[in-house]
Order: C-alpha cells, then sequence, then structure tokens
C-alpha cells in the first residue's frame, strides 16, 4: 500500500491538471472538481451555505490501495459523514478517547471532532467510495437546542468551550427519513436561489435527524453504559487485538481470549467496544476481510486457500463475508486487478 502526506497528495493532484475540471457553478456558491491520477479518479461537489456550514459530496473510484496521512491542526470543526457506497479504514493511534482503528462504511452515519491529531486513512482498490460530508461551526447547533441542555454530552460540552475534547461518533445505520433526506439533495430539482434555499433546507434536516439519532441511542443505552475502564484493563484490551490480529486463521473463542489477557467475558466484550469502537467479532471479521483483499492482491494464493488463510473452512461462506463487506465477490475483485 503506497503512503502519501497531504501535502503529497496536493502535489499529486497539481502534477496531473491536464487530467482535472473544476467547474464554477453559476449560483455562486458551489463547485465541482474532477480529479484523475494513478491512484484515484476523484469527484467532488463543494458548496458553502454560509462561512459556518459547507456542505460536500464525494464519489471517487481507487485503482490501488492508498494510505494518507492528514494533519489536523488547528481544524476546530465538527465533521458530519453519510456513507452512500464503499467504505475505509482510519488509524488514530494515541488519541486518548478515539479509538484506534476503525472502519467507516456504506449505511452508516458519524459525527466527529477530531482537532490537533494525526490521521491516517485507508482507500483501497477497486472500489468506489460515494459520502456527503458535512462541515459545520459547532455553535450551529444553537439552532438545534439554544440551551444545550438536550444534545448528547460531548455536543454540550464543546459549546461550553471544552474544545480539548475529542470524540468520533459511530452513530449508527442510515435511517430512512436520512436516506430520503440524501436523495432529495442528490435529486435537487431547482435552480437559481431556490436550490440553494432548499439544499440548505436538507442538509439542516441531515444534521438534526443525526442528532436525534445519537440523543435516542445515548437515553436508550445510559444504564448500559460500562465503569471507567483502568489503564490496565485497557492495556489488556490492546492485548486483545493484538492476539485476534496474530491468530486470524485460528482465532481463540470469546471466553479463550478473555482468559488470556485476565478479563472476564463482560467486561472485554464492554470493554472492548468502549476501546475500539466494535465489538471483538466484528473487529476480528473486519481484519480477516483487509487481509484477505491483501492476499488476492499481493499472493498466488487460490480464493479457496485465501479463505483458509483467514479462518474460513467453507469459500463460500468467505466468499458471501467478502462480497458484504466490499461488494465484489473475491474473484472480480482478483480480475478487476489483473485488467489494472
Amino acid at each position: 500500500m503506497t503512503k502519501l502526506y497531504e501535502q503529497e497528495f496536493s502535489e499529486l493532484r497539481q502534477q496531473n491538471l491536464s487530467q482535472s475540471v473544476v467547474v464554477e457553478c453559476c449560483d455562486g456558491y458551489d463547485r465541482i472538481e474532477q480529479h484523475e491520477h494513478q491512484f484515484a479518479r476523484e469527484q467532488f461537489w463543494l458548496m458553502s451555505f454560509r462561512p459556518e456550514l459547507c456542505f460536500e459530496r464525494i464519489d471517487d473510484y481507487y485503482y490501488a490501495d492508498l494510505s494518507q496521512e492528514s494533519d489536523h491542526s488547528n481544524y476546530k470543526t465538527l465533521v458530519s459523514k453519510f456513507y452512500l457506497d464503499g467504505f475505509h479504514r482510519v488509524l488514530t493511534p494515541n488519541v486518548p478517547g478515539i479509538p484506534e482503528d476503525y472502519i467507516e462504511k456504506a449505511g452508516y452515519n458519524y459525527l466527529f471532532f477530531l482537532p490537533d491529531i494525526l490521521e491516517t486513512e485507508q482507500f483501497f482498490a477497486n472500489q468506489r467510495m460515494h459520502l456527503i460530508r458535512l462541515e459545520f461551526d459547532p455553535h450551529l447547533l444553537t439552532i438545534f437546542d439554544s440551551e444545550n441542555s438536550k444534545l448528547p454530552l460531548p455536543l454540550q460540552r464543546l459549546l461550553e468551550g471544552d474544545e480539548g475534547d475529542r470524540f468520533h461518533q459511530s452513530i449508527g445505520r442510515i435511517t430512512p427519513a436520512m436516506q430520503t433526506a440524501l436523495q432529495q439533495i442528490l435529486e435537487c430539482p431547482y435552480q437559481g436561489t431556490m436550490k440553494r434555499l432548499y439544499l440548505e433546507s436538507k442538509v439542516l434536516e441531515l444534521l438534526a435527524l443525526q442528532i436525534y439519532q445519537w440523543t435516542e441511542h445515548q437515553t436508550n443505552s445510559i444504564n448500559k453504559l460500562p465503569r471507567s475502564l483502568r489503564p490496565d484493563e485497557i492495556e489488556r484490551l490492546h492485548h486483545a487485538r493484538e492476539i485476534l490480529i496474530q491468530s486470524l486463521e485460528y482465532p481463540p473463542s470469546l471466553l479463550d481470549l478473555a482468559r488470556q489477557v485476565g478479563l472476564n467475558d463482560y467486561k472485554l466484550k464492554q470493554g472492548f467496544r468502549q476501546v475500539f469502537g466494535t465489538t471483538v467479532f466484528g473487529y476480528l471479521q473486519t481484519q480477516r476481510m483487509i487481509q484477505a483483499k491483501q492476499l488476492l492482491a499481493d499472493s498466488n494464493l487460490s480464493v479457496a486457500g485465501v479463505a483458509q488463510r483467514v479462518g474460513y473452512t467453507s469459500q463460500s461462506r468467505f466468499c458471501d463475508a467478502f462480497k458484504r463487506q466490499f461488494d465484489v465477490s473475491p474473484r472480480t475483485y482478483r480480475m478487476g486487478l489483473k485488467r489494472a
């Protein structure tokens, strides 16, 4: 996987300006950019409704695996994402309270505030990435709740001036109401001033639906939250993660893993989700699929051999899991690599 820093990626676009298109739309508040280079074909639709609220539709197709490191210094805005297609992996090491390794994927929505960190995003070959991204000033939230009392606690603290309280929240699945609003944005029937008013109203509707979903989840789960983890328990959870990574072919059972790291199974399940943002099985499954993709690209193993290497005794079950994760079969993915 090729690794590029943010500045290197910008320079790559500059070097390929002959294959880029930038269209300044006549409405004066939006533009479309298209870029193509050896790693991807990129398309952005950018809109700025007001200084504190920006919209971006990202529709990319990756030709090769790419790791991009970004510096979030002085990044003081909230970011909301709604994934329509594809997935990518995010690494945020040594950031207190933030999972070190997580996946953002199609069908889900996310909200985060991550200033002053280094972040690595990994994108994978032969995959479309299609999402809606909103960037906005935290104080825009006061239009939903002027007293902030009903907002989720991380947002309340942010509005109270605690900009050091970073968070990355997987809100949940995109709801039918969100899906309707997203579709209305992509199929806007208006032009000019009406277009701007319509799109801004739909973007604000998306934010309201997202915050409502988070608030509902917080209310429903408030009594299920685990107590704070001790430093030694967090260390044991990291050890559990390393065991999983080293044991993809023959992973331990949940009880065996708990015994190996010195935790009970309840603490392992609850703590793992708290630290890494997913279940033990979910993490294992994601790592298996990521390794499978690398093996299909970089080895001469058959599909059956790849399935066995990542812990599947049934090739058909492996193919089903791979297609659920990447929306393409292992064989089709490998054929696409050969054509590229």
